[in-house]
């Protein structure tokens, strides 16, 4: 892979947080839009719930990007950080349950709703793969 050769580790640097960034503006405007729509058609306990998730989302973009920067900027290797991130990625899922399970046992919020918000992700990332081929 070209992005492990050093004379172009700048560009290459640069491409997480950049997409980090993208993902988390579009997040936050499917939030955002999926709020509106979800409270003016099943009320607020769907649409909390919507916004709940794809908030989650967004924070957890949010902070990969800190981490990411926070480790080019004190000299990590890029394969550290490629573990890490991928950790962190993985640990996500097992957060997603949990926050599922005390949505259901300790919120009146509709499960569904937060699963639809959970989802949002994958909304996101087509959607960023979209903007991304109309701009080339």
């Amino acid at each position: 892979n070209r992005c492990w050769e050093n004379k172009l580790k700048m560009n290459c640097d640069s491409a997480f947080p950049d997409y980090a960034k993208k993902i988390t503006y579009l997040l936050l405007i499917l939030a955002i839009a999926g709020g509106i729509v979800t409270q003016l058609i099943w009320g607020w306990r769907v649409s909390v719930a919507f916004i709940l998730a794809t908030g989650f989302h967004a924070a957890f973009f949010l902070f990969l990007r800190k981490k990411y920067l926070d480790w080019t900027e004190t000299g990590r290797d890029i394969f550290f950080i490629g573990r890490r991130i991928a950790g962190f990625a993985s640990g996500r899922f097992i957060l997603e349950i949990l926050l599922s399970v005390l949505v259901v046992i300790f919120t009146p919020l509709n499960i569904l709703g937060f699963l639809a918000g959970l989802l949002s992700l994958v909304v996101a990332t087509y959607g960023e793969r979209i903007i991304g081929a109309i701009k080339e």
